[in-house]
């Protein structure tokens, strides 16, 4: 199994459902290998440490691709084609000798993994999590935040948001041609007007290659896509937008995630409370819209005060999480009803839903299907969500939660304003969400794929 990043360093709901996958995989007999890297979150440009290491994680066998190796000889279209890499995990698969290659994520190894895999007669089920074979910045979001649909004719889309991406701001340029060149720091490359050229310079140099990296991207990655042997996706949105990006509808196959529900099921009732108590769980960055959520917050009108609980590590992204509670600050009469309340570990999420009355999920992209969402709905927690994408589907409007206007924190705070004012609302909604999708039934579709495409199986 490939996957972009993984446990212990990262913790997101793609290598949560990684992990859970493999387990069961492993509880049926399989013998499993995640292979995976290990980039920062942010700033990742450093090569630094060795090229490899590998360790179990829970019982499962992980190998995690350094720095070193992941950036060695790097160019822009090392991001989508690594050779290095190929070669790597062309060894890997002599070592390990897999009969099949699942690839949950193929960010930070690259499209290679696949090719490698075709070029050895391996079957290969893909499973992308979001949208990095048609968006290079995985969210489909634009740089004024709406939403896209993809590359468009010769990648154009990506051009006027990704491609400018590439060029390092004038601080790192100038950083990194001191650290090769010491004489020209601080005599030049120290100065604002110093900066200005060799950025201007670099800029000249490499951006062609950046554009035309840009523009092969798409066909490179629709073509890699429809090697693989099987492809399933989570939600009828991925389906439609891989579809409509060149991907062979015949390979996909509808599999929903499904949740490890074992430490959810004894928490869907909730503690006593007199107020009213909303909920955020996931990462502190701004596609999550976070801000929206306190705006929206900051709008109600209070019967029963309630309190909005925030629940991420503050220290991933330091600086939104700076901006979230400036912005909480902001509002006297509601600033001491918002809490932060930092991350906690996997285990304790049903103790954390049962103090939560109902969830919301304020993303500004494309979101598949969040985990988050149905652990929430196991314990039975009405949720709000964007109205877009996998995050709609599973909601029924009106009916077990609600759904949104995309960044609008006014309609937001409309819909929270019907639960401070209508209480009963929510016992309408939990009384309404039905069992949710386990893992075991996951892992069943996934099963009954392997076999279509491995006839030994």
């Amino acid at each position: 199994m490939t996957v972009h990043k993984f446990f212990p360093e990262h913790k997101a709901g793609t290598e949560v459902l990684t992990l859970k996958i493999a387990k069961e995989l492993m509880s049926r007999g399989h013998e499993i290998l995640v292979v995976t890297a290990s980039p920062p979150d942010i700033d990742a440009r450093h090569a630094s440490g060795p090229d490899f290491s590998e360790y179990e994680y829970e019982g499962v066998k992980v190998h995690s691709i350094g720095e070193a190796l992941r950036l060695r000889g790097y160019t822009f279209r090392h991001e989508y084609e690594h050779p290095e890499m190929g070669k790597h995990f062309a060894k890997l698969i002599d070592n390990f000798k897999p009969d099949l290659v699942h690839v949950m994520h193929a960010q930070n190894l690259s499209g290679s993994v696949i090719s490698v895999s075709k070029n050895k007669k391996l079957p290969v089920v893909l499973s992308p999590t979001d949208f990095w074979f048609i968006c290079p910045i995985v969210q489909l979001k634009r740089p004024d935040n709406s939403v896209c649909e993809g590359p468009g004719p010769g990648a154009a889309n990506c051009l006027t948001c990704y491609t400018p991406q590439l060029i390092p701001p004038a601080d790192q340029i100038s950083e990194a041609i001191s650290r090769r060149v010491p004489a020209l720091k601080g005599a030049f490359a120290g100065t604002t007007i110093g900066k200005t050229a060799l950025q201007t310079a670099y800029s000249a140099y490499k951006f062609p290659a950046a554009v035309k990296a840009t523009v092969d991207r798409p066909a490179y990655l629709r073509d890699i896509a429809n090697s693989a042997d099987a492809i399933t996706v989570p939600t009828l949105l991925m389906k439609r937008l891989f579809t409509k990006n060149g991907i062979n509808n015949d390979l996909i196959h509808h599999i929903q995630f499904g949740i490890d529900q074992e430490k959810l099921l004894g928490y869907q009732e909730k503690k006593p409370s007199n107020v009213l108590r909303i909920g955020y769980v996931g990462t502190l960055y701004d596609h999550k819209g976070v801000d929206i959520l306190i705006k929206a917050f900051q709008r109600l009108t209070p019967i029963r005060e309630p309190e909005l609980k925030i629940y991420g590590s503050t220290e991933q992204f330091a600086e939104y999480s700076k901006y979230l509670k400036e912005l909480a600050q902001s509002d006297a009469k509601s600033s001491m009803r918002v809490h932060f309340l930092g991350a906690f570990h996997n285990d304790l999420f049903g103790e954390v839903l049962s103090g939560i009355d109902v969830l919301v999920v304020p993303s500004i992209w494309y979101e598949n299907t969040p985990l988050v969402m149905q652990s929430a709905l196991t314990t039975k927690t009405p949720l709000i969500a964007s109205d877009l994408g996998g995050m709609s589907e599973l909601i029924n409007h009106g009916k077990d939660g609600f759904v949104f206007k995309v960044r609008d924190d006014k309609d937001l705070a409309e819909k929270l304003q019907l639960l401070v004012d209508q209480p009963d609302l929510l016992s309408k909604f939990r009384a309404n969400i039905g069992p949710q999708r386990s893992i075991s039934v996951m892992v069943d579709d996934l099963e009954a794929v392997y076999k279509k495409v491995y006839k030994h199986i």
